[in-house]
């Protein structure tokens, strides 16, 4: 009763409970609508960055491709002047005038000043390599370059078998890409010479990307050259190229971790050059809106659980306080200290329950005292039927003197059976008392029972034991073999036809452990049974309920490894087995 008491102190308290219940509720659907609005509102972020990335990729693209298409309708302008068409298909060798250089670079300058390049301020000079060698050179908006070795870079990195515009860089310098195109007779078709742009990447890049968040970068790039809007962003743009998947058509939009940060990222194939534009967003800054609104949003769900708490305390101290005056007077009733409960006046409820209470204690008063009444009336009807019961000694007695009339009468067959069956009461009786007996006591309990059985059936039933005699003085559990020996004659050998042979075999295992086997020829299962699932019944006395005694008795006294193993073959043979340790007697 004390530990009792002590164990419902220690239970949490319903005041506990409805606070921690309110708290609960409160938290919970707090913060599974700021999953819904945080899931939900990234996904529209993350819809509206896709479509603004994606925008933002067509403009770049847009104005990759007009200024490429500039660069190349340009190239047509510096043919149709008759001073460097004269040049180009009117071979001089190295020995061109200096004046006559001087006029065609000038009249380079004036072509590319009349065009739309000079406005975009991002091509740095212009060169026109004619087959015989002579070069000219104009600058437009660049720094002085050393035109010889840059000539030399040129001609090696140029595909005179090219007819569309080429684009390339060069390995002796960054910073700068290369437009050129082959140029050919008009009447002829014979290869003049090659015109070459060069154009300061960094400069067009700024001019094609001007319309595009600072924040952001874009890669353009193809199997030769890369150029970059931010140049400090070369191992995102690695990263970027290693990742990412292209279709043959359209715009993709992925997320990618690029050097340890995630990004959202449009890409997409032009059809210029083979060349490859991407817009790189970092998912960072496109949700940052979104995660000062979520702290935002935490900082009042966290006001909010406590503005719920403190009303749940409010609403848990009103509700159960009259719970604790109700308790507080019933242990005083339990204590002896008062007999009813006073009147509730907190709630209509509870005065009810009161009222209630008090009637059941009226009640169950008048039925103990009725019960007391009764217990005393059975208590001398059961003294009066235990001095009435017969002597276990009288039963004995009775048979002893059956056994000597039969031995009176020669009936030496009738005495030994009822000298057996004396015997094996007795010793069911002393079992009774104690869990283990030696092997040998359960052997002699074992051949009492089958040789009553022996003398019921006559000639059919044989019996076969096997036991090393170092086992018998080892302790087994009282009645484990007796069992299975009565499962073995009552379902297996009683119902066959013929006669029947048991074996019993008691053998030492490798383990050091005892194994014990009862092994019959009779009937066999046709389906051998789920030992714990047996149930007894009145109606059938079959079920096998000793097995299932046996079985949890092993169970309980040796561990799940003892549980008895049954093997069958219908019409042949049964064995059931089990193994236990073995342990000398105390």
């Amino acid at each position: 009763m004390r530990f009792e008491r002590k164990w419902n102190i220690q239970r949490p308290s319903l005041r506990s409970f409805i606070t921690i219940t309110i708290s609960l509720i409160v938290a919970v659907v707090l913060l599974c609508s700021t999953c819904f609005f945080y899931l939900r509102t990234s996904r529209i972020l993350r819809d509206n960055s896709r479509e603004s990335i994606t925008n933002q990729l067509n403009q770049v693209n847009s104005l990759i491709t007009e200024q490429i298409d500039t660069i190349d309708s340009v190239i047509p302008l510096f043919l149709s002047n008759n001073l460097i068409l004269d040049a180009l298909e009117s071979p001089q060798g190295s020995g061109v005038r200096e004046d006559k250089r001087f006029l065609i670079e000038r009249q380079m300058s004036y072509i590319y000043s009349s065009t739309l390049l000079s406005d975009k301020n991002f091509t740095d000079s212009i060169y026109v390599l004619c087959d015989d060698d002579t070069v000219f050179h104009t600058y437009t908006s660049g720094t002085l370059e050393n035109v010889t070795d840059k000539i030399r870079e040129l001609s090696e990195a140029i595909n005179t078998s090219e007819t569309g515009l080429m684009c390339f860089p060069l390995a002796s310098e960054t910073g700068h890409i290369y437009f050129a195109r082959n140029l050919y007779n008009s009447n002829t078709g014979h290869h003049m010479g090659i015109l070459v742009l060069n154009i300061d990447s960094k400069k067009f890049m700024a001019y094609c990307t001007k319309t595009v968040n600072p924040e952001w970068f874009i890669t353009l790039y193809n199997s030769e050259l890369e150029i970059l809007s931010d140049t400090d962003r070369a191992s995102q743009s690695r990263d970027l190229k290693e990742q990412i998947t292209l279709p043959n058509t359209g715009i993709t939009f992925q997320e990618q971790r690029l050097s340890g940060e995630q990004y959202y990222i449009a890409a997409r194939k032009l059809g210029k050059l083979n060349l490859t534009s991407a817009v790189a967003a970092p998912k960072e800054l496109l949700l940052q809106d979104l995660n000062g609104t979520l702290k935002s949003y935490l900082l009042l769900l966290c006001i909010t659980i406590l503005v719920a708490l403190a009303a749940a305390i409010i609403i848990s101290r009103t509700v159960t306080r009259p719970i604790d005056k109700m308790v507080f007077h019933i242990n005083e009733i339990s204590n002896g200290v008062q007999d009813a409960l006073p009147p509730m006046k907190m709630y209509r409820e509870f005065d009810t329950w009161a009222n209630a209470f008090n009637d059941m204690l009226e009640k169950l008063d008048a039925s103990y005292n009725d019960n007391f009444q009764k217990q005393l009336l059975l208590k001398n009807a059961e003294i009066r039927t235990l001095q009435s019961q017969i002597n276990p000694h009288f039963t004995f007695n009775v048979l002893n003197t059956i056994a000597w009339k039969a031995q009176m009468l020669d009936n030496e067959e009738i005495y030994q059976m009822v000298i057996s069956l004396g015997e094996l009461m007795r010793m069911d009786i002393l079992s009774k008392n104690d869990s283990f007996t030696t092997l040998e006591q359960e052997m002699e309990y074992v051949k009492l029972y089958i040789y009553l059985q022996q003398m019921r059936f006559e000639d059919k039933i044989s019996c076969t034991i096997q036991i090393a005699p170092k086992l018998m003085q080892y302790r087994v559990p009282v009645l484990c073999i007796q069992p299975l020996v009565e499962n073995a004659i009552v379902h297996g050998l009683e119902p066959k036809k013929g006669k029947g042979r048991l074996e019993i075999q008691v053998l030492e295992t490798d383990e050091h452990k005892m194994e014990v086997n009862i092994m019959d020829d009779g009937i066999g299962f046709q389906k051998i049974p789920d030992i714990p699932a047996i149930y007894s019944s009145v109606k059938d006395e079959h079920t096998h309920i000793g097995l299932k005694n046996l079985n949890k008795r092993l169970e309980l006294l040796f561990g799940e490894s003892a549980h008895l193993r049954i093997q069958s073959e219908p019409g042949h043979y049964t064995s059931v087995s089990f193994t236990i340790p073995i342990a000398e007697t105390k």
